[in-house]
C-alpha cells in the first residue's frame, strides 16, 4: 500500500495483510498509526497523514504473503465454546491464493462439514464434530485460474480451547 499524496508521503509503501474483502468495489483500508508513519516523509508529515485519515489516496498492488519458517496456524476465537461452537482464523497463509472453501473433518472417519465465513478471516460452525479434527481448505489462484485442496499435516486436538493456537 502506497500513499500517493506527494506533499506528505514518501515513495515507499508498506506491506499490509488483507484479512477481509467486501463484495463491492468500494474499498477501504483500515491502517494503523505505524503504517501511516512508515509511509510519511517525516515525523511531522506522519502526524498530518494521521489527521487526514480516510481522506488520502492509496495505490495498491498485490504481493505474495511470505512467512519464513511458519506453518499455517489456526487461532481459536475467544467466542468458541467446545463442543457447541467453533470459530477460528488462519494465520501465516503463504502465497497469493485465497481460501474460498473450508471443511472441518473428523480424523477417524473423515466425515466433513462445510464451514461458514463469518466475517473477515473468521470461519465458524455450530456443533463441530468431536474428537481430533482436520481441515480441508480450497485455495483459489485467480491469476493462474487454479483451485487446489490443501490439508494441513497437524490436527486440531479434540479438547481444543478458546484462545489457543494450533500449528
Amino acid at each position: 500500500v502506497r500513499c500517493t499524496n506527494s506533499v506528505y508521503c514518501s515513495e515507499n509503501g508498506v506491506t499490509a495483510v488483507i484479512t477481509d474483502q467486501a463484495s463491492s468495489d468500494n474499498t477501504d483500508f483500515i491502517l494503523g498509526k505505524h503504517a501511516f508513519s512508515r509511509m510519511a516523509q517525516t515525523t511531522d508529515a506522519a502526524a498530518s497523514l494521521l489527521a487526514l485519515g480516510a481522506f488520502i489516496f492509496l495505490s495498491v498492488s498485490s504481493v505474495a504473503c511470505s512467512y519464513p519458517d511458519k506453518n499455517i496456524t489456526i487461532k481459536i476465537d475467544e467466542s468458541s465454546n467446545n463442543p457447541y461452537y467453533l470459530a477460528f482464523v488462519i494465520w501465516y497463509q503463504q502465497g497469493r491464493r485465497d481460501i474460498i472453501v473450508m471443511q472441518l473433518c473428523e480424523t477417524q472417519n473423515f466425515v466433513c462439514k462445510f464451514l461458514d465465513r463469518s466475517h473477515g478471516a473468521v470461519w465458524t460452525t455450530t456443533s463441530p464434530p468431536s474428537g481430533p479434527l482436520s481441515l480441508r481448505m480450497l485455495f483459489s489462484d485467480e491469476e493462474e485460474g487454479e483451485e487446489t485442496w490443501v490439508v494441513p499435516i497437524n490436527n486440531i486436538p479434540g479438547d481444543w480451547k478458546a484462545g489457543e493456537t494450533y500449528d
